[in-house]
């Protein structure tokens, strides 16, 4: 029992640590970008994770009832679970990210020519859309220096935050909870991380992130924001046909 203990210890320990040094907004060693101008009130809805049944369907049928888009970084597993819901949320208007191909921390951590993680994901996304995600998102939010070089190299923006919800823990906080906290912390130009599905999941019920983005965006424009997607509002491209 004591050798469990301790070995939850360290693991804490080392979680800890890395989130500090490789995690929005002030990690990742200066890769990331964590939100656009903050003159303008402008704001970015993302996801993580998907997609997956019925909660990004939920997500997507409040979204264009709100008449708002947002990005969504997708998982390659989860994307050839659900190759017609990524064209959907295309289709609306939504951008689509990388994600990575299956969500591993220690592949991204890994040193070395070590993209395959990297690709996976693209190349999901690009056989349904015919095109190549230039946002890329990486899994848990750890990015390392070489994870950094490797995403740069290849043409990517490294997409963080400056708003992360807690709407992937398990059993679900309140949808209007959430919604609160993200008000709470939103700034002119915040990217804000939620998420729509849970990895490696082909059907998952998470109805709370739908409710709390449909509190949350009246909440806000209330107060002169307008939601964009993090192409709007960095004024930089989604895709390559290349």
């Amino acid at each position: 029992m004591q050798g469990f203990n301790l070995k939850q210890m360290a693991i804490k320990a080392f979680d800890t640590a890395g989130t500090k040094l490789l995690s929005p907004p002030v990690g990742g060693f200066g890769y990331f970008t964590n939100h656009g101008p903050r003159n303008k009130r402008k704001v970015a809805l993302t996801f993580d994770d998907g997609p997956s049944r019925p909660c990004t369907e939920n997500l997507l049928d409040v979204m264009r009832k709100l008449d708002v888009k947002g990005t969504f970084f997708c998982l390659g597993v989860n994307v050839r679970y659900h190759p017609d819901l990524l064209l959907q949320i295309y289709n609306e208007g939504h951008v689509v990210g990388n994600h990575s191909g299956w969500h591993s921390r220690k592949t991204g951590l890994m040193i070395g020519r070590n993209n395959h993680h990297i690709t996976d994901g693209e190349n999901a996304i690009r056989e349904v859309l015919g095109v190549r995600p230039l946002f890329y998102r990486p899994p848990w939010g750890w990015l390392t220096p070489w994870e950094g070089r490797r995403l740069t190299k290849a043409g990517y923006t490294i997409i963080g935050w400056d708003v992360y919800t807690l709407d992937w823990v398990i059993p679900e906080i309140d949808g209007l909870t959430l919604a609160r906290d993200a008000y709470r912390d939103t700034k002119p130009g915040s990217i804000m991380c939620f998420h729509d599905a849970k990895p490696w999941e082909k059907i998952w019920e998470k109805p709370q992130t739908a409710r709390a983005v449909q509190a949350l965006v009246p909440m806000l424009r209330d107060q002169g924001y307008e939601f964009v997607t993090v192409a709007e509002l960095l004024d930089t491209p989604a895709y390559s046909s290349n």
